[in-house]
């Protein structure tokens, strides 16, 4: 099973559009546990899958919100 992890930055850039690190809100935002979240925050490894989905949710993010913005 792949694992990975992602640098400072990104992890920087989730938080920023997480709106609050609940167990409902990273369920509901990044699809994503609590637990993740803490070994994402500590830059430890995480399935590749779920690393994936969470990335790919975030983009679909960005892309709503520049397309309100605009």
């Amino acid at each position: 099973m792949a694992h990975a992890v992602i640098d400072r930055d990104t992890f920087q850039a989730l938080r920023r559009a997480l709106p609050a690190a609940t167990k409902a809100c990273l369920q509901e935002t990044f699809g994503i546990s609590e637990t993740t979240w803490v070994k994402l925050r500590d830059g430890r490894p995480v399935k590749q899958a779920t690393l994936e989905r969470l990335l790919e949710r975030y983009r679909r993010m960005c892309g709503e919100m520049g397309r309100r913005a605009a």
